[in-house]
């Protein structure tokens, strides 16, 4: 697709769902993808090739729960591949200082490559697990994130435990994209257990891509403020 097509599609898209978007932040995205499909040829970074496809079911999903979160202070994209959804998070609002964690060296290798060559201030790529993560000794771990976002990962229990407890601030947020046939019951079989944890399910956002007749979703924990 070309540069043109590229800006022409995600804003008529953005503007359709009402995401505030200037073709600035159209170009990073731009470079972003561009980015991607070269890596792509030696490295799987995506199964989704397609720049019409890539606009809808990384960018656009990534954007359209972007209005149900925290649009500034630290956050942390947990399992973020190819850098969805925290970098179009970012690009979207630039007032995030968002960490990108991921496990699988070669990934971390492109995103730094990527966030070298996009005009972003406050946004780091860190090679660790989600598991780890409470014992990892890094400066960029060391204050607690208004955001934790978990786009490629179902969360289970234990993922919300150290959100609670260990990374997440005072009413900061846990957020979960959910595809059409995720199960969303789970967390009320663990609903008291959470509470206990200190972290509560606010709920759970519906919404649509242009192509898919179901809906995906957002849901949303909340740690609770002890002040509150």
């Amino acid at each position: 697709m070309e540069q043109r097509d590229f800006l022409r599609r995600i804003m008529a898209l953005t503007e359709d769902y009402h995401i505030p978007f200037s073709e600035e932040q159209a170009l990073i995205c731009h470079e972003h993808i561009s980015l991607m499909l070269e890596w792509n040829r030696r490295y799987n970074l995506t199964r989704i090739t397609d720049f019409a496809e890539i606009v809808e079911k990384h960018i656009l999903d990534s954007l359209i729960p972007s209005r149900w979160l925290p649009q500034s202070g630290p956050a942390i994209d947990i399992g973020s591949g190819p850098g969805f959804p925290g970098i179009p998070l970012k690009i979207v609002h630039p007032k995030l200082e968002m960490l990108l964690l991921e496990s699988h060296r070669k990934k971390v290798s492109f995103l730094k490559v990527v966030l070298s060559k996009l005009p972003l201030q406050n946004l780091w790529a860190l090679q660790g697990r989600w598991e780890e993560l409470a014992r990892t000794d890094h400066p960029l771990l060391e204050k607690p994130f208004k955001l934790a976002t978990m786009r490629a990962v179902r969360p289970q229990p234990e993922h919300l435990y150290v959100a609670a407890s260990k990374i997440l601030q005072p009413d900061g947020v846990f957020a979960w994209w959910a595809g059409p046939s995720a199960d969303l019951g789970w967390q009320d079989k663990n609903s008291e257990q959470f509470e206990k944890a200190g972290i509560t399910f606010e709920g759970s956002y519906s919404y649509f891509l242009p192509s898919a007749s179901q809906p995906r979703y957002l849901c949303v924990w909340r740690k609770k403020d002890p002040c509150h």
